[in-house]
């Protein structure tokens, strides 16, 4: 079973206002790499975060919060450990999916 999001969703626009290169990144641009991993080297529980997750294919952006950091070393083999929540659902944002914080 999939999650369907319904709350804590925002325009793609509303997100642009948040974080331009956020944006890039979730929809393919991988040049915004530096700039994003960069920011998120200080990621700690409880900190603001625009997030974004895909739905019939469809990129979804969500804010909320960092619910879990269980390690933030980004020289070990699998990175950091981070998840962010919204008011319903958690999942991960290391590895490829990030988060933008604020």
């Amino acid at each position: 079973m999939s999650m369907k999001i319904t709350k804590d969703i925002i325009s793609r626009d509303e997100a642009v206002k948040i974080s331009p290169e956020y944006v890039a990144y979730a929809e393919g641009d991988h040049d915004q790499w530096e700039f994003i991993s960069k920011q998120f080297e200080n990621v700690k529980k409880g900190k603001r975060a625009l997030s974004k997750t895909t739905e019939d294919g469809k990129v979804i952006f969500v804010t909320g919060k960092i619910s879990s950091v269980n390690h933030d070393d980004f020289r070990a083999v699998d990175g950091p450990i981070v998840r962010f929540g919204n008011s319903e659902y958690t999942w991960r944002v290391d590895g490829s999916d990030y988060a933008f914080l604020y």
